[in-house]
């Protein structure tokens, strides 16, 4: 007798339970995969080390949210920076060491923890900031992953912290393009400093912006402005051509808006080209501008060092001749 042949013979009841039964059974093995069938669709799981590059790396555990370090002395709101990812706290402490009897403390120690240990890894006091009650600060936007530095800027002069190396560079002060002349006690002080791309950018009173170029972080290069204006009474429009990218240029105008105590990088290209440098000297103290890209199909790029920014070229002169193009630009006014 075949097993149709016997199920057929049973009663209703019995077939249904025996159904039930068969049904229950082959569920059971399909979920524990009894069928012997596996599906490889390049998932790696756990802690296999046979897993790809990124596989591997995602396993690795995120950097912590934050340390448990307590600084010994003091420190303002704003002078310590957690690179969370080195697991290093940078910042600039006052202590008995540094008090001065008729000022009292003085904020100039720049110390560096491990905060895994919370170990203290670097200590160096830096000289009087001017006067002893003068702060030292950390740059306001300060530290990238491209150049691990920490800035530090005192009254009139700058440091760089080197996170990697644990190392801190000279002194630095801004250098320009013309020489400035010192209006009252307070021209010269750095009002802002800023951490961009490979450079720092920054303004010091009455002087104006500049850059150092931080390709080199214990002894950063001062970069003069390719071209300079005069905006008004101490008051100075600088146009800076860094390099940026793999084979680029960005040109930035830096702003600073005494009123408001607001800094802009202000970039004018949307972004780096390779640029035409070549223009006279007596052409890049002038108000407006006309940079070439090297490819000479590409638009002009039309410069009011006046209003710092970019001009918007109409078609017909977007690759006009440079005396043209200025002529349209001094008809905006």
């Amino acid at each position: 007798m075949n097993f149709t042949t016997f199920i057929s013979k049973i009663d209703i009841p019995m077939r249904l339970l025996f159904n039930v039964l068969a049904f229950t059974s082959i569920f059971f093995l399909s979920a524990c995969g009894g069928s012997g069938t596996t599906t490889n669709n390049n998932t790696q799981t756990g802690s296999d080390a046979t897993g790809t590059p990124d596989e591997m790396e995602s396993d690795q555990p995120a950097p912590r949210a934050h340390h448990d370090c307590t600084v010994p002395g003091k420190v303002l709101e704003g002078n310590q920076f957690w690179i969370r990812e080195q697991e290093v706290l940078v910042c600039i402490v006052a202590d008995s060491t540094t008090l001065d009897k008729d000022l009292g403390d003085s904020h100039r120690i720049v110390e560096a923890y491990d905060t895994k240990t919370c170990s203290l890894i670097f200590r160096k006091a830096l000289p009087v900031n001017v006067s002893a009650d003068f702060p030292y600060y950390l740059a306001e936007i300060t530290y990238n992953k491209v150049n691990q530095i920490v800035a530090i800027r005192g009254f009139n002069a700058i440091y760089c912290f080197d996170v990697a190396e644990k190392k801190l560079s000279a002194a630095m002060k801004p250098a320009f393009k013309k020489g400035r002349l010192s209006v009252d006690a307070q021209t010269g002080m750095i009002k802002r400093l800023e951490v961009w791309e490979n450079y720092l950018v920054g303004f010091a009173q009455d002087q104006g912006t500049f850059v150092f170029d931080l390709t080199n972080h214990l002894q950063p290069k001062s970069v003069l402005p390719f071209a300079e204006y005069p905006a008004g009474e101490n008051d100075f429009a600088s146009l800076f051509l860094l390099t940026s990218g793999s084979d680029g240029q960005q040109a930035i105008i830096p702003t600073y808006d005494v009123e408001k105590e607001e800094f802009t990088i202000n970039s004018l290209l949307d972004k780096p080209a390779k640029l035409n440098n070549n223009m006279t000297e007596s052409a890049k103290n002038n108000r407006h501008l006309v940079l070439r890209p090297m490819d000479a199909t590409a638009p002009a790029i039309a410069v009011d060092m006046l209003k710092r920014k970019r001009m918007d070229l109409p078609a017909d002169k977007a690759t006009a001749k440079t005396q043209e193009i200025l002529e349209w630009m001094r008809a905006q006014r």
